[in-house]
């Protein structure tokens, strides 16, 4: 049999394997819905404003202000079309941005299905000649609970579901590319495979810009999959046609915003930050080499220092809306030693990964036994090949982000899918025993990730099952809380505030329409505090400068003088009114 052929497996093999597969998507949804629920009117990732302010934007037909080269555009429009739809109340916006991220879990693991349907499909098209050679491998019930396991594991505690971002999305489209690279594989004459993964990977690129190259990746191995040059090349320029007709629109656009060609600055912006070490608030320019800023936040208070920001750029916080505005200037520049050290950050980032998660030690050590045990060890690289439509993106993505920024959340979906290759790959020799260690380590990976998984979220089931039980409980949305306040107090929509906290996650004032437009960032509070009263007076005199209508702060000391500030409900958080 051929390597492009399919085999039917028997009919009863396939309910088995069908029944396996639906127990594990009831159980990635039930997991998935607690872990939403638990905290759904609280937002852990502070770049959710941001998208939130420009869903916004575009719902009012804010074009120019939507149209951002920092932050790529399909997650905030997904956000626009559920705020649209749901019309929801301040109290139950926040929860929105929730199902919006369990809808894309959803799409997801539809993706996951679809890579491993189609990895099953590869491995029993080499079923003939793995018996010819006597060879056993996982048998397909194990890959199948061993790749659900890793999806639900990595999307619950690596991506993390309840992060507002874009990162489960992008890991969808790198599923959903990688099985159709498989496609390919299996039927390397078709074009519609091709067509599919163009497509895929303009709406990757739309999700987060570092899709473009890896984009590249993928169209090189589809070629690779083809496994033919003359015909691939064909295929492949219709791969990057289809790719740039999604992608064009927003190139376009965002290169008109800035005048210039880009297709994106979150990553020239990310190598500054890492590599160059600039800080990514309030620069000023005053590290060497990193250049001039053409117009940067301004200072407007010196000890502790505090600076304003409340104009041209819009947003909640305009700091953070669009940092490319107040990065105009600055200068990125390659330097060995920094991009050395940061590798060596990155290498330590993935070792704590599996430090801090054991299961992967397991799964490092069950693989690696495998290996060992095939015989002769140099058909290991021929092994290794016949799965690289799985191993090249993941070593790809694991590579690239390694060179700037390693979270677990950005390279979730590319340690799934280096899991899933080292165990498609494991040959052993045909024996009765072979084939009773693989069962048995089988079982036991597939044990210690599903019950890593299912305990490690009792706290966020039980949280669930009481808010389920017992109803909503408003004191717990303590951002809401404090926008409420301030609506009481007189801080309305549209309103100018200071702030002397994290700006970052001032969603608080999101939610009441406000904007923040100077600050002392959240290092220097215990500083402000500490501060001689007349300093603090000068302090808030040159807040009162910058038009905001209140100064809020953000859990103070305990024991401090709190003369003229006023508490927000029963929060953590007091505001002093500036009587504009």
């Amino acid at each position: 049999m051929g390597p492009t052929e399919t085999q039917t497996p028997p009919t009863g093999r396939t309910r088995q394997l069908r029944r396996l597969e639906i127990a594990f998507w009831l159980t990635a949804i039930v997991l998935g819905f607690c872990h939403l629920w638990a905290d759904h009117h609280y937002l852990r990732n502070s770049d959710a404003m941001s998208y939130l302010d420009i869903a916004e934007a575009y719902l009012h037909g804010d074009w120019h202000s939507a149209v951002n080269a920092y932050w790529s555009p399909l997650y905030s429009w997904l956000l626009a079309i559920a705020l649209f739809i749901a019309k929801p109340s301040t109290y139950w916006k926040f929860t929105i941005v929730h199902v919006v991220n369990f809808v894309i879990y959803l799409f997801a693991l539809g993706c996951f299905t679809f890579l491993m349907r189609q990895t099953l499909r590869r491995r029993q098209s080499l079923s003939a000649e793995l018996e010819a050679e006597r060879l056993v491998t996982l048998p397909d019930w194990a890959v199948l609970s061993l790749g659900y396991s890793l999806f639900i594991w990595s999307s619950l505690f690596l991506v993390t579901i309840t992060v507002e971002s874009p990162d489960l999305l992008v890991a969808s489209f790198v599923y959903l590319a990688t099985g159709i690279l498989l496609r390919i594989r299996l039927r390397p004459v078709s074009w519609w495979p091709f067509i599919l993964l163009g497509t895929v990977l303009g709406f990757g690129y739309l999700s987060k810009t570092v899709m473009m190259p890896i984009a590249l990746v993928f169209t090189l191995a589809s070629g690779l999959a083809v496994g033919n040059l003359r015909r691939a090349l064909p295929r492949i320029s219709l791969t990057v046609l289809l790719f740039l007709m999604v992608a064009a629109p927003f190139v376009v656009a965002i290169s008109r915003s800035k005048g210039r060609f880009t297709t994106g600055d979150s990553g020239k912006l990310n190598y500054l930050w890492a590599i160059n070490r600039i800080r990514y608030f309030h620069w000023q320019g005053r590290e060497p080499g990193s250049g001039a800023p053409k117009h940067s936040t301004r200072q407007i208070f010196d000890t502790p220092p505090a600076f304003e920001f409340g104009e041209p750029v819009p947003g909640t916080y305009p700091v953070w809306y669009d940092p490319t505005y107040w990065f105009e200037g600055s200068v990125s520049h390659f330097n060995l030693r920094q991009q050395l050290g940061v590798s060596v950050e990155a290498f330590k980032t993935y070792y704590d990964l599996f430090n801090r998660w054991g299961l992967q030690y397991g799964l490092f050590l069950s693989v690696a036994s495998l290996f060992l045990m095939r015989r002769p060890k140099r058909l290991l690289v021929r092994d290794l090949n016949q799965i690289r439509c799985l191993l090249i993106p993941a070593l790809a993505g694991l590579g690239l982000y390694s060179l700037v920024n390693v979270q677990s959340r950005y390279v979730a979906s590319f340690v799934v899918l280096f899991w899933l290759a080292l165990l498609v790959a494991v040959r052993l020799d045909q024996s009765v025993a072979a084939e009773r260690v693989i069962r048995s380590i089988s079982l036991v990976l597939i044990a210690s990730i599903m019950l890593t998984s299912v305990g490690s979220s009792s706290q966020e089931a039980v949280a669930t099952i009481r808010q389920l039980v017992a109803g909503e409980d408003p004191s717990r949305h303590e951002q809401w809380q404090v926008a409420e306040g301030l609506r009481e107090l007189g801080v309305v929509s549209h309103d100018k505030v200071a702030f002397i906290g994290d700006s970052f996650r001032a969603f608080w004032a999101h939610l009441n329409g406000l904007r923040v437009v100077a600050e002392v960032r959240k290092d220097q509070l215990n500083s402000y505090w500490a501060a001689d009263p007349k300093v603090k007076a000068e302090l808030i005199k040159a807040f009162a400068g910058t038009g905001a209508k209140a100064v809020v702060v953000e859990y103070p000391p305990l024991g401090v003088d709190l003369s003229g500030w006023q508490k927000i409900r029963d929060t953590h958080y007091y505001v002093y009114m500036l009587g504009h």
